[in-house]
Formats: C-alpha cells, structure tokens, sequence
C-alpha cells in the first residue's frame, strides 16, 4: 500500500483557497454525523439536498455534491481531501486564488455531467473534482515527483514520477471501470475530470492566458522535437550537408573533417566539456565552420547552460553570421548580449545587440531581462 503525502513543488504563496475548500468539506461531514446524532433531522434528507442526480437535477446540485461524504465513509472523504492538499497546493500557487477556485468547481461540475449521461445513479463527493486537479498537474508538472508513504514489506517515504503515480490511479480507474457494474464508484466522473483538468490547462498553456514556462508539458513537446532536429542535423552534419564544396584533398581539410566528426560524437555523448573543447578547435582550423541552424543554436544552448560561457558566445556569434534571417535571432541576440554584458565585460557591444533584441522580441520575460541588463550597463561605472 503506498499513500501520496506531498510533492517536490516549491510553492510562492499560502494556498488559502485549498485550505478553504477542505475546512467546508470536513464542516458538512460533521454536519452529516450531528444530523441525526443531536436530531437535527435527517441524514438522507441532508445528502439528498446536496447530491447530484439525473432524476432531481438542480443547477446548484452541480456544485453542492462536491461538498458532500457520507458519514458512514471516512476513508472516501480523507483520500479526496488529500488528494485535494496535494495537487491542489501546486495549483492554487500556479493559477491564483481565483482561477483556481474556478478550475476546482468546474470540473467537478464537468465530472458530474458525465456520470448523469452515464448513469442514473446518484452521486457525492469531491473525487471528480480531485481528479480535474491531477489532470491540471500532469499538464502543468509533468517532471514533478511525488513523496508517497510505503506500507508494504518496508516503509518508509519514497518519491516517484508523477507521471508514474498518476498513470497507476488511471489504470485503477480503468480496471474498476470495465470490472463489476455494481461498484458504487463514480469512474466515468473520474476519467472526465481527468480529461477536464489536462485539456483546460493546455489549452491555457496555448493561448499564454497561463504563461509557460521549463516545467510543463509543452516545454517537453518542445524538448522532444528540438532533440528530433538535433539528431537529424548531426545525422546531416556527418554526410556532409554542410561541409566546404571542395574534396578533401589535404591535410588542414582533413584535420576539419576529422574534428566535426569529433565534435559531433561530443555531442552525442553529451559530453559538453568535451564538445566546448571541440569547438573550439574546429573553430580555430576553420573561421567559417558552422552545425546547421538548429544543431547550432542547440550547441551554443549547452553550453550556456554547462557555464562553457566563452564557447557559448564564439557558438552564438557564428549563428548570428550565418543565419541572420532565423526567427530566433532576437533570442541569440538576447543571449549573446547577457554573455558579452555580465562574463565577457564587453559592455559597448551588449548594449547594441541589447537593443537591437528588445524591439524584436515578443517574451515579455526575456524583454524584461533586456530592459534589466540595459539598465544595469547604463548604471556601470
């Protein structure tokens, strides 16, 4: 048995909003024990109010259900409400007090549509709700992990993909859903909060309404299909889809043959330390060497990122000659002026490539960063 205790996802602001939420579902549980218990009334009448059902449907019904857990099951009220603190917390930090109260109530609404179009059956609980917020994760926290409390022959406190945890609760869902029909589990609300969460947060993602950002799912959409275009670029670079028109029929032209096959094996290995010394090299043998356009800037990337700043810069300056047409120039023009502008102490040339980026880009992050090296350059002494 493992049980979910937290994420890995630092958090900027007090999740009021997840917080609220559980202190209203514990309160009307305990409204549901003391109904009977001090004669308030009815507990049937009391769940009937709030349920969501095809055959007494009532707008508010849509919202209210979320609140409600029987009093003769715990377990089902504790497991979404942990649900709710954990993938909750990262997304009431993410989307804002608001929007994600929104988000939460909408799609447990949309849950509860789907289970009327698939079944008579009353329905309560927030596990259609829970599972909108696992869908919004996965979309906006693919690479999170998730702290997971073991009971089994060991225990202890592991952590594990959240792509792993949450595919596992899919396949539960999955597996109960084509098992035995008489099971009192909502699954189809399940898998439309799923559906929900994941699609509404993308296409938040595609519309910048939420900025993107290095965590979520379209970053590695976009990390998938730059390395597609590495691999093939270095496949090209090695039959010599670039290389000088003439043969190589002397040393020096061999000796560059030889080192772009070196560097492009570097680059292959990932080794970067590697692949700054081979630049290098096979930059000093041939002025105008270059990878094509996206292999380059992936280059010049990498080794930014490994604090090969020199070899990034001569990286990033070659792109600049040779492909000055690309819609990425601003970017390499960003970077490249950051480099000349805080390791290089080129001041003069920074502030030309600052703001010759800065009409052109449309990131108002890497504009920002543009108006801040600028400012701080004007400001040097």
């Amino acid at each position: 048995m493992f049980i979910p205790i937290g994420t890995d996802r630092p958090t900027r602001r007090r999740p009021r909003i997840v917080e609220g939420l559980i202190i209203v579902n514990m309160l009307v549980y305990l409204a549901g024990l003391m109904t009977e218990s001090f004669g308030f009334g009815s507990l049937d009448e009391l769940m009937q109010r709030l349920e969501l059902s095809r055959g007494d449907f009532h707008i508010l019904s849509l919202f209210s259900y979320q609140f409600a857990h029987s009093p003769s099951d715990i377990l089902h009220l504790l497991f979404n409400m942990l649900g709710l603190w954990i993938f909750g917390t990262a997304l009431n930090d993410r989307l804002g007090h608001l929007s994600f109260l929104a988000f939460y109530l909408i799609g447990g609404a949309v849950a509860g549509i789907a289970h009327m179009i698939d079944s008579p059956a009353p329905v309560i609980g927030a596990s259609g709700s829970v599972c909108a917020l696992i869908g919004g994760f996965i979309a906006l926290f693919p690479r999170s992990r998730i702290r997971l409390l073991v009971l089994f022959f060991i225990i202890g406190i592991f952590e594990v993909a959240s792509l792993w945890v949450v595919g596992f609760y899919v396949l539960i869902d999955f597996v109960g859903w084509v098992g035995p029909s008489d099971s009192p589990v909502a699954y189809v609300a399940h898998f439309a909060g799923y559906l929900y969460g994941f699609f509404l947060a993308l296409l938040l993602l595609m519309t910048n309404v939420l900025p993107k950002d290095d965590f979520d799912v379209l970053h590695l959409l976009r990390q998938k299909r730059r390395r597609s275009q590495w691999k093939q670029a270095v496949k090209h670079s090695q039959q010599g889809v670039i290389e000088k028109p003439s043969a190589l029929n002397s040393k020096a032209q061999q000796r560059i043959h030889d080192l772009r096959t070196e560097l492009n094996q570097r680059i292959r290995d990932e080794d970067w330390a590697g692949a700054a010394t081979g630049w290098t090299a096979l930059g000093t043998a041939d002025d105008d060497v270059c990878l094509p356009e996206a292999a380059q800037l992936e280059l010049a990337n990498r080794l930014f990122a490994t604090e090969h700043r020199l070899e990034a810069s001569t990286a990033y300056e070659r792109y600049l000659k040779l492909y000055s047409n690309s819609p990425k120039i601003s970017e390499v023009k960003l970077m490249l002026g950051l480099l000349y502008a805080r390791d290089l102490q080129r001041p003069g040339e920074a502030v030309a490539l600052l703001e010759s980026a800065q009409a052109d880009l449309t990131d108002e992050g890497q504009r920002t960063l543009a108006r801040t090296l600028l400012a701080e350059l004007e400001s040097a002494p």
